[in-house]
């Protein structure tokens, strides 16, 4: 069984044809040319396939199946790379994962940008993301399953808290509805007299409490989204 090649030989494999040429990529892997050389050869030997055509050309031009190959080593010297950066992220005092969770009302562009920020900044670094509402945000922090938390109700809790921004919620009507069509502004009086839909709480902690509640009828949701 031959034995299986070699992160350094994928890498040489990588280089050289990133460069074009054995001499190429020995100057930027700081090796001799016969150095490439011999590890390449050993690498098609291993695998008993010719990775690249050496006769009729002045530079090495890789075969089809030396290109599938190469797809392959990409992927495997790209994630030894990962390692190394996730490594020397957790030198530096970096988490390996940090969890958020997030307001629904968040604005999505405010989001995404802020999340490919972070990728930006700290590519090695496993995010995961939770949505709810109101109470649900301070829940998943005091139980643990958020780091920290983006919106959502304060309740009695001991969290460090951070004022980074506002989000204002309006009431909203559709336009055949029928207070669309009253003059502006509409009195509160007739908002009260329509039905009005309300994100149910799911948290214990502020649950059974109404924010921007006007109408005397409400239909309960759990979910913003469907509101």
């Amino acid at each position: 069984m031959q034995p299986n090649p070699t992160l350094d030989q994928l890498q040489i494999l990588v280089t050289v044809a990133d460069t074009g040429s054995f001499s190429a990529a020995g100057r930027k892997l700081n090796r001799a040319q016969s150095v490439i050389s011999y590890a390449i050869a050993n690498l098609e030997a291993q695998l008993g396939l010719k990775l690249f055509e050496r006769e009729g050309t002045r530079e090495p031009q890789l075969t089809d199946v030396g290109r599938a190959t190469l797809e392959d080593a990409r992927r495997m010297v790209g994630m030894l790379q990962r390692i190394r950066s996730r490594v020397d992220g957790h030198k530096q005092g970096l988490e390996a994962e940090v969890s958020m969770s997030v307001d629904v009302t968040l604005p999505s562009p405010v989001l995404v940008r802020v999340l490919k920020a972070f990728e930006a900044q700290f590519p090695t670094v496993t995010l995961r993301l939770h949505i709810g509402s109101l109470g649900l945000i301070l829940d998943h922090v005091v139980g643990g399953q958020a780091d920290l938390g983006v919106g959502g109700i304060l309740g009695e809790a001991d969290v460090n808290l951070l004022r980074i921004g506002f989000t204002s919620l309006v009431p909203a009507a559709a336009p055949s509805h029928p207070l669309a069509l009253l003059p502006r502004p509409v009195p509160l009086e007739e908002v009260r007299e329509h039905i009005q839909l309300v994100v149910s709480d799911q948290s214990e902690r502020t649950r059974g409490r109404d924010y921007g509640v006007f109408a005397y009828r409400t239909w309960r949701l759990t979910d913003v989204r469907t509101k």
